[in-house]
C-alpha cells in the first residue's frame, strides 16, 4: 500500500513540476507583451513612422487643416484600439485645434500604412497645419495620446512665433 501511495505522490508532483513550467512560459510571454506596450512616449520601433520634421506622407485625402492633425492607425484585431477608440473621440472634442483621422488595418488602407511606414497598432503621427510630422510613436493609453498632441500643440506653437 505505501508503495502505491509513493507512486501517486511521485506523478502528482511531476504533474506540479509541469503545470509550473508551462505557468512559467506563459508569463514570460506576457512579459514580453507588456514590454512592447509600455514604452515610453515617443518611442517607436526600430524604423518605424515617417521622419519627424519632415512632411508628412500625402497618402489619400489628408486634410491637415486644423492646428494639428493626429492619425491614428488602428487594426480591428488589437483591443488596445478598440479599447482607445472611444477615449479619442473624446480627445478631439476636447481641443479646439485637433483633428482627428482614423485609419484601420485593411485592403483599401494599406497604401497608408506603407507610405507612413507604420506596421504596428495603436500608432500615432501628429501632423501640423503645414503637413511637417511633430511627433509619432506607440500609443497604447490616453495619457500617451494626450501628451503626444500636447507636444505638438506646444511644438507648433514654437514655430508659429
Amino acid at each position: 500500500m505505501s508503495g502505491g501511495i509513493w507512486i501517486a505522490s511521485y506523478v502528482a508532483l511531476w504533474a506540479a513540476v509541469v503545470l509550473l513550467a508551462f505557468c512559467v512560459i506563459v508569463l514570460l510571454r506576457q512579459i514580453g507583451v507588456l514590454h512592447a506596450r509600455i514604452k515610453p512616449m515617443g518611442a517607436h520601433f526600430a524604423g518605424e513612422g515617417p521622419p519627424l520634421g519632415e512632411p508628412a506622407p500625402s497618402a489619400g485625402p489628408m486634410p491637415y487643416r486644423s492646428g494639428v492633425t493626429l492619425v491614428v492607425f488602428t487594426s480591428p484585431s488589437c483591443e488596445v484600439c478598440r479599447l482607445l477608440k472611444p477615449s479619442l473621440r473624446a480627445l478631439e472634442r476636447t481641443y479646439d485645434d485637433l483633428a482627428l483621422i482614423e485609419i484601420e488595418a485593411g485592403d483599401a488602407t494599406r497604401p497608408t500604412f506603407r507610405a507612413f511606414n507604420v506596421n504596428n497598432t495603436p500608432y500615432a503621427v501628429a501632423v501640423d497645419r503645414a503637413g511637417i510630422v511633430r511627433g509619432r510613436g506607440v500609443v497604447n493609453t490616453l495619457e500617451q495620446v494626450e501628451l503626444l498632441v500636447k507636444e505638438a500643440l506646444e511644438d507648433r506653437a514654437v514655430v508659429d512665433l
